[in-house]
């Protein structure tokens, strides 16, 4: 079985190192142009999506606009929590680093070096 898998893999290595010399010998073909309209990006394209927005915003009954405000401060409100919550947890993480950082050096290596 060992014999007929090597086998194998010697004729599927054949077949790509021919694939491969067929694909190196032949032209290179030339890279395609891709044409970027520069009015879809940056300062205008935030325009036009404010824009947009306002103008769905302004079509919704005024429950809706009431309901899209209140969504809108909850889902920010959370995210500013969330981030706060990191900053706590990076400074306590940090603190403790350095706790365990001065408990290290002053209480296990002297112990060490005498």
């Amino acid at each position: 079985m060992p014999e007929q898998q090597q086998s194998n893999w010697q004729r599927r290595f054949q077949d790509m190192k021919v694939g491969f010399d067929r694909s190196t010998k032949s032209e290179p073909q030339p890279l395609k142009e891709i044409n970027v309209n520069f009015a879809d990006v940056g300062i205008d394209s935030l325009y036009r999506s404010y824009q947009n927005f306002l103008a769905w915003f302004n079509g919704i009954p005024a429950s809706g606009k009431l309901l899209a405000i209140v969504a809108c401060g909850l889902f920010s409100m959370t995210i500013i929590k969330s981030v706060f919550q990191l900053i706590t947890s990076l400074i306590t993480l940090s603190t403790f680093g350095v706790i365990l950082y001065l408990i290290y050096r002053f209480s296990i290596l002297p112990k060490g070096n005498e």
